[in-house]
């Protein structure tokens, strides 16, 4: 990857070194991949509310970590979000992800966002295109 040694790690989602970065924490449950994320006022859209799109961006980024914890090089191709109920800033949400199907070259996942009370404010599902090895992105050059 171009302007990164191998081996370091500036995701947005995930990383501990990028200044800007979210710092997600993934954990495996099973065939659950999840992850507790607080939201800060930087992080709203309409005030006390978590932007739609960074929504949509932990979405992805949980179920993006589910395949790369099995050891499968993908790419978002596409994905939809559902949002049902406002995501506050402030609060510690807990945003989950699993595997729905798999054919060829491309997994579907399922994501949601579970509010502190159980209730869930944003679903998503997205497909995944397998990339092959020597365009895997962990960081090789």
């Amino acid at each position: 990857m171009t302007g990164m040694a191998r081996g370091e790690n500036m995701c947005f989602g995930c990383s501990t070194k990028n200044p800007i970065g979210l710092k997600l924490a993934f954990e495996r449950d099973g065939e659950v991949c999840r992850a507790h994320f607080t939201a800060g006022p930087e992080h709203q859209g309409w005030q006390g509310v978590v932007h739609g799109g960074l929504v949509a961006t932990i979405l992805d980024e949980v179920m993006a970590q589910w395949l790369w914890q099995h050891e499968i090089a993908t790419m978002t191709a596409e994905m939809t979000v559902r949002y049902s109920k406002l995501v506050p800033v402030g609060e510690r949400l807990t945003i989950e992800s699993r595997p729905v199907s798999g054919r060829g070259r491309l997994v579907q996942m399922a994501a949601k966002v579970i509010l502190p009370d159980g209730s869930v404010a944003a679903r998503a599902k997205a497909k995944f295109l397998k990339i092959k090895p020597e365009k895997d992105l962990r960081g090789a050059d």
